[in-house]
């Protein structure tokens, strides 16, 4: 059995249309028997001493737990994986997706399109263009045929899906989630397996913990 991982939720500390509190999030994500999450706040990374201090307050050792960001382009959104947190300042909100994708291939980076067929998040043709490793296709942001929609798309492109719960309520870690094929204990293990395409998507509540 894989790793499985929710790669998309916001927290309240540093999105503010998020009300999930940090101190919640890794019981809740252990009690839907996730093995890891990665915090993918707007426009702001967390640093490794923010996600070691979360982490030390759980009570669950060994917990898998990540961060990368969720940037607003002027045509969709993009979920940046694999850079230090502290670029993610350097990336504008609203510029032309095509132009932040540069940036974060610039710095050694992956991009996955959030919510690609979302109304009024969606992106347009230069989705096709974009330099992606994976597209979103589940999440609990997206109706019924917004999915099927970017499943669609996800096939016809040939783009490796994922899914992410884009959790902004506790209730919601974990609805949706990726599972890995590969070992994962840190940012460039993440950033590896999705490079190669060594995942699936899993649906739904994911296995239970014991």
């Amino acid at each position: 059995m894989g790793i499985i991982l929710d790669i998309h939720l916001h927290t309240s500390r540093h999105s503010r249309c998020s009300r999930i509190r940090p101190e919640d999030l890794i019981d809740q994500a252990v009690r839907v028997g996730l093995d890891g999450l990665v915090i993918t706040e707007h426009h702001y990374q967390w640093d490794q001493q923010e996600l070691a201090d979360l982490a030390a307050a759980s009570r669950h050792p060994g917990f898998i737990l990540l961060s990368a960001f969720e940037y607003s382009s002027s045509q969709g959104d993009l979920l940046v994986y694999g850079l230090e947190p502290q670029l993610a300042g350097e990336f504008r909100p609203g510029w032309p997706p095509e132009r932040a994708a540069e940036l974060v291939q610039h710095h050694g980076g992956v991009c996955i399109a959030a919510h690609p067929t979302r109304a009024d998040l969606g992106f347009d043709e230069r989705l096709a263009t974009l330099p992606l490793v994976a597209m979103e296709v589940r999440s609990v942001k997206m109706k019924e045929h917004e999915q099927r929609l970017a499943l669609n798309i996800s096939e016809a492109m040939k783009i490796p899906a994922v899914a992410g719960s884009d959790a902004h309520d506790l209730h919601d870690v974990g609805r949706f989630a990726t599972e890995f094929e590969d070992l994962i204990t840190c940012s460039a293990d993440l950033q590896s397996a999705l490079s190669r395409g060594r995942f699936h998507v899993v649906s739904s509540t994911v296995r239970k913990a014991p």
